[in-house]
């Protein structure tokens, strides 16, 4: 039997807690996660769903605001003796006394192939990206993130104008099978090869924006239909060096707006409105050469619209305008008063 605690915060930790609860060869003695937060416009103050499911089976639940600051904690976890500690999604950063606390080490899941996509975002960045290669990796834990040894890496099937949301869930419960055969190759191989895992190779040789997935700031989707190109940065000084640009094609904006879905969202300013785009897909069709962010097409019956961009263009299905109801793409038009030709400025 391995005797681990469970290290995880959001929805996207709650099938691996789900599968490692149900199994007859572990045993969760505790479960650490973010404390409550308020949530919504009325502040409501909510448990993260990963609370919840331990609870449900009975397994102590600890909240340290900062946890490598709570002394009593990490005495009473200590004291538990576990096998290994596992982390999913969790939020904070676990420091030496975590990473030494067991025998097995720390196992993270980590929604990406290492070495690419380090950091927090990794689903996100991927998406905006374009990247067709996704999957998992499960990781021991060292001083640096997501810089440890490779246990178990798999692919997972791409899926063409996939979300942020979509994929987060599709690859929260294919992570969590992958989590369960690394603690049971763990289990049965302790002080075997397999333990040790193995060191990242090429993170040095990866375009820069194949290398992190730092944290996405609100303002990450901005969309400028009128500026030759997307620029991206990230949001700690630390990371200087993590700039990169993509032409403004309908292919780059519509994988921005996939992978910032539902969070923080990719708009673009009307009239000193902020217009929200919640669906699109890159039109088949050329048109000759009208000036970027105009109206090309309105199609009332299926409700989208097409705006031109610096390369094709972009078929806009539903829109939210700042203080109304999400709506199809042409019921917004009408309420701009706005038509064919015109332009989105």
């Amino acid at each position: 039997m391995l005797r681990l605690v469970f290290f995880g915060t959001p929805e996207f930790a709650v099938p691996a807690l789900n599968l490692l609860i149900n199994s007859n060869d572990i045993e969760v003695l505790a479960v650490i996660t973010q404390p409550d937060k308020p949530v919504g416009r009325k502040q409501i103050l909510t448990a993260p769903p990963v609370k919840d499911i331990a609870l449900k089976h009975g397994i102590p639940v600890f909240q340290p605001e900062k946890l490598n600051l709570d002394e009593l904690l990490f005495k009473t976890l200590s004291d538990l003796k576990p096998d290994a500690l596992v982390t999913v999604a969790y939020g904070q950063i676990l420091k030496g006394n975590y990473l030494n606390l067991s025998s097995l080490g720390v196992v993270n899941l980590h929604a990406s192939l290492l070495p690419k996509y380090r950091g927090p975002a990794p689903i996100n960045w991927m998406l905006i990206n374009g990247e067709k290669e996704i999957g998992v990796s499960t990781m021991l834990s060292d001083a640096g993130v997501d810089t440890g040894p490779v246990l178990l890496s798999s692919e997972m099937l791409y899926v063409e104008n996939e979300t942020a949301q979509e994929l987060t869930l599709r690859m929260s419960h294919f992570g969590a099978d992958l989590l369960l055969s690394t603690l049971l190759k763990l289990n049965f191989n302790e002080g075997q090869e397999f333990s040790k895992g193995q060191v990242q190779q090429g993170f040095a040789e990866l375009a820069v924006f194949e290398q992190l997935a730092p944290f996405m700031t609100k303002d990450l989707g901005l969309i400028d239909f009128f500026s030759p190109e997307l620029h991206f940065s990230s949001p700690n000084s630390k990371q200087a060096f993590f700039k990169f640009s993509k032409p403004n094609s309908a292919e780059n904006i519509h994988n921005l707006i996939r992978g910032t879905y539902p969070w923080p969202g990719a708009y673009f300013m009307f009239r000193g409105e902020k217009v929200v785009i919640l669906e699109t897909a890159v039109a088949d069709e050329e048109l000759k050469s009208p000036d970027p962010g105009t109206i090309v097409k309105v199609n009332h019956k299926e409700g989208f619209i097409w705006v031109q961009t610096f390369d094709g263009i972009l078929q806009i299905y539903r829109l939210k305008p700042s203080g109304k109801a999400e709506m199809k793409a042409s019921d917004c038009l009408n309420g701009f008063r706005l038509k064919e030709g015109d332009l989105l400025i």
